[in-house]
């Protein structure tokens, strides 16, 4: 069973409780608020975001819709269906409480790294590369869009193996990498999953390589809607949300 699969057992119970109250398709991310007003966002692929998507006609108007059918889309080849998916299901992760072994902050806060290891980050978080360098922790970086120093995405395949820290985005799940790459990051001593799209969900992770999960909790649903709507990406909205981790 893929982890998109396992996500997406571990909340079907739950899901059948709600429906889509506001969905906002935004040019980064992708924001859902169910009827009982929790909110939750997911990456947006900007490469598949074209107008009149044909995924998802059967089922717009995307309000009113159930839960439970929406997440069904976690992992399918269409991408734009599969983030909308996602953000459905934190949505739902954040209807209930935040259980006590949240841990607020950042990242950082919760990984034991030592000067000798190496981090491969999958996925280029720049301002986190940025901490990186200022404590003097070697990082190489892989990503897709080629940004400024890192490497192509096929490096990962040699880069994993040979690291004793991964921090893999969450967008990973969306398009369907993510289980290849925890395959490659089995042998690392810490592997996290980072990003705005991470699903808090430490059932769905029992058994991987993930010994840590990083993400959000929207605290602030319209401000998160309004900025999305309008284009905005984390570095707007991140001021109605919190940061959250979760030691597995």
């Amino acid at each position: 069973m893929s982890l998109a699969e396992r996500i997406v057992d571990t909340m079907k119970e739950s899901a059948q409780d709600y429906k889509l109250e506001r969905v906002h398709l935004g040019l980064i991310y992708s924001c859902v608020q169910l009827d009982n007003g929790a909110a939750g966002v997911s990456f947006t692929f900007p490469e598949m975001h074209p107008c009149g998507h044909n995924i998802l006609k059967p089922d717009i108007p995307l309000s009113g819709r159930r839960a439970a059918d929406i997440i069904t889309h976690l992992g399918a080849g269409d991408l734009l269906a599969s983030s909308l998916a996602l953000a459905t299901i934190n949505a739902l992760l954040a209807s209930v409480n935040p259980p006590p072994e949240f841990i607020q902050g950042d990242i950082l806060d919760i990984l034991h790294i030592e000067r000798d290891d190496q981090v491969c980050m999958v996925g280029c978080f720049l301002p986190l590369m940025a901490q990186f360098d200022r404590i003097g922790v070697k990082v190489v970086s892989v990503d897709q869009k080629h940004k400024p120093g890192a490497q192509p995405a096929e490096a990962v395949n040699s880069l994993l193996p040979e690291s004793q820290i991964a921090i893999i985005t969450a967008t990973a799940i969306i398009n369907s990498t993510i289980d290849h790459l925890l395959e490659l990051a089995a042998s690392c001593r810490e592997v996290a999953i980072l990003g705005s799209s991470t699903p808090m969900l430490k059932e769905a992770f029992t058994g991987t390589p993930v010994t840590s999960l990083s993400g959000i909790r929207v605290t602030r649903p319209d401000k998160v809607l309004q900025t999305i709507a309008e284009g905005g990406g984390f570095r707007i909205f991140k001021q109605f949300v919190e940061k959250v981790n979760l030691k597995l």
